[in-house]
């Protein structure tokens, strides 16, 4: 993400896991148009999902919600501190040890994977049938 979207204005470049390249597949599949996951008017903004997700559910959710679940299940997964603070865009605060340590996307991505993996597993989500196939869950 560049600098400019990014509340602490320092670029983020994030690892996909590989349910996110999954998805991603699937969805340039159905062939909807320009946008990765198109609305009524163009496109997915903001919290839009997350009010779907409410009122499909009746669960009371949020952003900050997904990103303590991902911390959570990052932690329960044996992720180090440093790799959770980058892949949640903390600052790495603390020392000027810390501060030499470059985390890299290709650094974080097996990190990011066990995280990913740990929550698809929370949610029963299996693997695809084959390398190019995502496993849909129905709801």
């Amino acid at each position: 993400m560049p600098a400019v979207r990014v509340k602490t204005r320092s670029a983020l470049d994030l690892p996909m896991t590989s349910y996110v390249a999954d998805m991603l597949i699937a969805r340039r599949a159905l062939g909807n148009g320009e946008f990765v996951f198109p609305s009524r008017d163009s496109h997915i903004r903001g919290d839009s999902w997350t009010k779907t997700l409410r009122k499909a559910t009746g669960l009371r959710f949020s952003i900050h919600d997904a990103r303590r679940t991902f911390a959570t299940c990052g932690e329960a997964s044996g992720v180090s501190w440093l790799t959770l603070k980058a892949l949640l865009n903390h600052s790495a605060g603390g020392g000027v040890t810390q501060s030499y340590i470059g985390l890299t996307p290709e650094r974080l991505r097996p990190e990011a994977q066990k995280i990913s993996d740990r929550i698809a597993m929370l949610c029963g989500i299996g693997k695809p049938a084959a390398d190019n196939v995502q496993a849909l869950r129905a709801g």
